[in-house]
């Protein structure tokens, strides 16, 4: 019998998401929400799967609603993340690498926490 992590890519069973398709994913659903879609509780089973099948058909992958609504959540973290720090008085932004910058004692400091 093969080992787990050859069968599932090396990955220990968790879906990995390129780039590109984060930003369809998100663009889909964005889209979804800009057509008139009533979210303000979540997206329905049916959003997620449907979002699910174009992400599969653009990118020839075999992912399913449960999977995009645990990605949506790790983004949504990022994003709250990245906002916090935005609102560091301390906080730059780099536009050549389209980062958030923070001088060394305030990084120090945010990296202690």
């Amino acid at each position: 019998m093969a080992d787990l992590n050859e069968e599932v890519g090396g990955t220990n069973g968790h879906v990995v998401w390129t780039a590109p398709e984060t930003a369809f994913m998100l663009t889909h659903l964005a889209n979804l929400v800009a057509s008139g879609t009533k979210t303000c509780s979540g997206f329905k089973k049916v959003h997620l799967n449907t979002c699910a099948k174009a992400v599969n058909e653009k990118f020839r992958t075999m992912k399913i609603g449960e999977q995009v609504k645990n990605h949506l959540k790790t983004q949504q973290r990022k994003f709250a993340k990245m906002t916090k720090l935005r609102k560091v008085s301390a906080t730059g932004w780099d536009e050549d690498n389209f980062i958030i910058t923070l001088d060394e004692e305030h990084y120090n400091d945010y990296v202690k926490v």
